[in-house]
């Protein structure tokens, strides 16, 4: 059943008490694809981590528990999120350890190779331009960082149709892939997983000014840790 262009339109950028609403089930929707791809970063004690559109904000509270030395941070562009991520991560904020700012994912307010792990869940639907925003989000990473982006693809047959095209832009494996590459990162691999009977991937990537763009082929994630959910 194809969602309400008003329904998806909060799933783009919560408002209102609606998108409160919409936070609270999106923190019960995304918390098994959120969980793969914090695998996927296989974070260490002091990475420098930046989720792109971090919602409700378990993700990064989650990530903490690894990141026990090092800095989190998450730009998004939703009013409610923001407040509501910063609840939830009061004590991370104080600390320091963790930084939430209301933005723009086409400029993100860090220097240059800020990061060694970057993701983004849920939200490539939504980019205007996404080679842009990949190109800013791979600005912001360090030489040898790591990109994983989460989301449902246009591989899974009938998604397109549960979603209205001028909210949501569904992509093939391959397209996110090909757009990863073209923004210049390296090692382009994706792995797949059904979820709650949903297809679901996880394009991972690294920033390496060593190489020229790579990319393997859809499906194969090889040397990508991962677990079977």
């Amino acid at each position: 059943m194809r969602r309400p262009e008003f329904i998806a339109r909060q799933g783009r950028r919560p408002t209102g008490l609606l998108g409160e609403i919409v936070a609270r089930i999106m923190a019960h929707e995304t918390a098994a694809a959120n969980r793969v791809a914090l695998e996927l970063l296989d974070l260490q004690a002091r990475d420098q981590v930046l989720e792109v559109g971090f919602g409700h904000g378990r993700a990064l509270a989650a990530a903490a528990d690894a990141v026990t030395d090092g800095f989190l941070a998450g730009v998004d562009h939703s009013d409610i999120m923001v407040r509501i991520a910063r609840s939830r991560n009061a004590g991370l904020l104080r600390s320091g350890r963790m930084e939430l700012t209301l933005g723009n994912s086409e400029h993100i307010p860090y220097p240059d190779g800020r990061f060694n792990k970057a993701f983004t869940v849920h939200t490539i639907y939504f980019w205007p331009d996404p080679r842009r925003q990949i190109e800013e989000i791979s600005r912001v990473m360090s030489d040898q960082a790591r990109l994983v982006i989460g989301y449902r693809p246009s591989d899974d047959g009938g998604l397109v149709d549960e979603f209205p095209a001028s909210v949501y832009a569904i992509r093939s494996i391959e397209e996110v892939e090909n757009l990863v590459a073209g923004a210049g990162l390296q090692n382009v691999k994706t792995t797949t997983q059904r979820l709650s009977s949903n297809l679901l991937a996880w394009t991972v990537a690294v920033k390496d000014r060593r190489s020229g763009p790579s990319r393997s082929t859809p499906g194969d994630a090889a040397g990508v840790p991962t677990k079977a959910q």
